[in-house]
């Protein structure tokens, strides 16, 4: 039985997989939600904690790059940790990872229709709920992720470029006319509130700010040259976010005045600055966050379907969940029942906690934990996977110092003393994560091989099935036509047998009259010879009749004497 695979209507170049790696990461709602946040923590050093962030984001993005190199696959930091540790902690971070993307697309799904809904009331004194809203744009997505990856993916991308096109607008005509004399304040380490204190504060949002940047490794299957393109995309995607979050944040902290209190009293800065420099025009900030969010749940969905598929293809997962749709080539099992899982916890979460943005931030919470502990176990990962050939820069100080930093955002989401329901969040992953181990170890004692398919399903082993299926077949057909070819001889010459006898028995009729007229002068010549013979003998013949007839005569008369 041949591997599931899935098969895009076309190939994704380095420019879609960054495209849909930067969607997922969704800078625009990202960064309307965070810097509020991260200026709170660190007031209009807020920018540096960026630049901070984005370089310990860089140094994890490193670790994933370098398998991402030697082992692509849809199954992405999944496959990576079975790799490395085995089939138990594979397979536990298969349902760790699921679970944590879920939870994510649950967030996303509530953003998107809240926040079409406060954009409306806003702008248009239109009311609708947010609930059926989020319904059918989640319902819309699932079409879209459905109707094949290049398709999706273009969107996801089109949408991105409308969100980057819109904060790089506001933050040029901040540049243009800015509230005050523009100064490099906000990237000096003397600007950040509290010294340390606050960079602590401000950091784990600021790491936040690049989660889904390992969004272009689960694209590996349907995407060209993944051992190039992959790693480049995921380290392009992160350097060029990291640029783009510094300009804008800067932008933002100027637009405030470099001024701390006012900044911090702002629930989402960046609107602020929209309806203060664009007018009646800022309902194109309000675009780019719907744009936003609408690109990352699409990315998102891809993103968590393709690893889905892989650990199921892989026997990581139930077999079913391995369906790929005969019409798009998707895997529609994979992307359907997430994305109803998601619905169903969107809603529940948003209507027991009051609003779509006390759900967003609680499900958002409790998401981001496991999904850390993934992040920070690939660090540890590079330094015992000893395949990777790594320099001892890359394989050993790179993934402490990105061990690191992924540290202090995981304390910031675990640290005691919380608010409720937040304070439950670390046990409630405690928990799912005891439950993933114990199914880990039972699925690889009742499936003693299932180590051992662990990233063997990538494209170069899919390539390398394909060409033995394909040997072997084509083997066959030879020696099929060998055999018939053969078949055919033999009774091609069974059926020409008698002719051939035919033609070989008049080949001897002609030899032998050949023969004969080859011996017919030799005959002849033998008859003239015999009788120029008798005609030469005949005048002697003559003479001696002549000569034996006057003996003849003599004798008569001596005969007659005697008488």
């Amino acid at each position: 039985m041949s591997t599931p695979q899935l098969r895009p209507g076309k190939s994704l170049t380095i420019f879609g997989i960054a495209g849909s790696t930067i969607a997922q990461i969704a800078p625009a709602f990202s960064f309307y939600f965070g810097m509020a946040v991260i200026a709170a923590g660190a007031g209009i050093g807020a920018p540096l904690v960026i630049l901070v962030a984005a370089i310990a984001m860089t140094i994890v993005g490193f670790s994933v790059a370098a398998f991402a190199q030697k082992h692509p696959s849809n199954g992405s930091l999944v496959t990576f940790l079975g790799l490395s540790f085995g089939g138990v902690i594979g397979t536990a971070t298969a349902v760790l990872f699921t679970a944590a993307y879920i939870l994510l697309l649950a967030s996303v799904m509530l953003v998107v229709g809240g926040w079409v809904a406060d954009s409306l009331q806003s702008f248009y004194n239109i009311q609708i709920s947010w609930i059926p809203l989020t319904i059918i744009f989640t319902v819309i997505a699932w079409f879209l992720t459905i109707s094949g990856i290049d398709r999706s993916t273009r969107v996801a991308t089109a949408a991105m470029i409308i969100e980057v096109a819109i904060l790089l607008l506001v933050s040029i005509f901040v540049i243009v006319n800015p509230p005050a004399q523009l100064s490099a304040a906000p990237f000096l380490p003397s600007s950040i509130s509290n010294g340390l204190e606050g960079l602590g504060l401000g950091f784990p949002l600021a790491v936040f700010l690049f989660i889904g940047f390992e969004n272009s490794v689960a694209l590996a299957e349907e995407s060209e040259q993944p051992q190039r393109n992959i790693p480049r995309a995921v380290l392009t995607s992160i350097g060029l976010m990291g640029l783009l979050y510094l300009i804008v944040a800067y932008c933002t902290v100027e637009g405030f005045g470099n001024n701390a209190a006012a900044l911090a009293k702002s629930s989402i800065p960046f609107m602020d600055l929209a309806q203060k420099y664009l007018g009646g025009l800022a309902v194109l900030a309000a675009l780019a966050g719907f744009t936003s969010a609408a690109g990352t749940l699409l990315a998102g969905s891809n993103n968590l379907s393709r690893v889905i598929f892989n650990s199921a293809r892989e026997g990581l997962f139930p077999a079913p969940l391995a369906q790929v749709s005969k019409r798009f080539g998707t895997p529609i099992v994979a992307l359907t029942i997430p994305a109803i899982l998601a619905l169903a916890i969107a809603l529940i979460v948003g209507i027991g906690s009051g609003g779509w943005l006390t759900g967003y931030s609680y499900v958002s919470s409790l998401g981001s934990i496991p999904l850390i502990i993934i992040y920070g176990a690939i660090n540890v990962a590079v330094i015992f996977y000893k395949p990777l050939g790594l320099s001892p820069l890359r394989r050993y100080v790179l993934p402490v110092i990105g061990l690191i930093s992924i540290a202090i955002p995981f304390w910031a989401l675990i640290q005691p003393g919380q608010p409720a329901p937040v304070n439950l969040f670390p046990w409630i992953v405690l928990v799912l994560l005891i439950l993933a181990l114990l199914y880990s170890w039972w699925k690889v004692k009742t499936d003693p091989a299932l180590p051992s398919r662990i990233g063997a399903t990538g494209p170069g082993a899919l390539a390398e099935e394909s060409f033995v299926e394909t040997t072997v077949t084509a083997s066959s057909v030879t020696n099929e036509e060998e055999v018939s070819e053969s078949g055919s001889s033999l009774a091609a010459s069974a059926a020409t047998q008698p002719e051939e006898s035919a033609e070989v028995d008049k080949q001897a009729t002609e030899a032998k009259e050949l023969v004969q007229v080859a011996e017919a002068p030799q005959a002849d010549q033998e008859d003239d010879e015999q009788e120029l013979a008798k005609v030469a003998e005949a005048p002697q013949a003559d003479q001696e009749g002549d000569a034996q007839e006057p003996d003849s005569a003599g004798t008569k008369d001596k005969a007659a004497q005697s008488e």
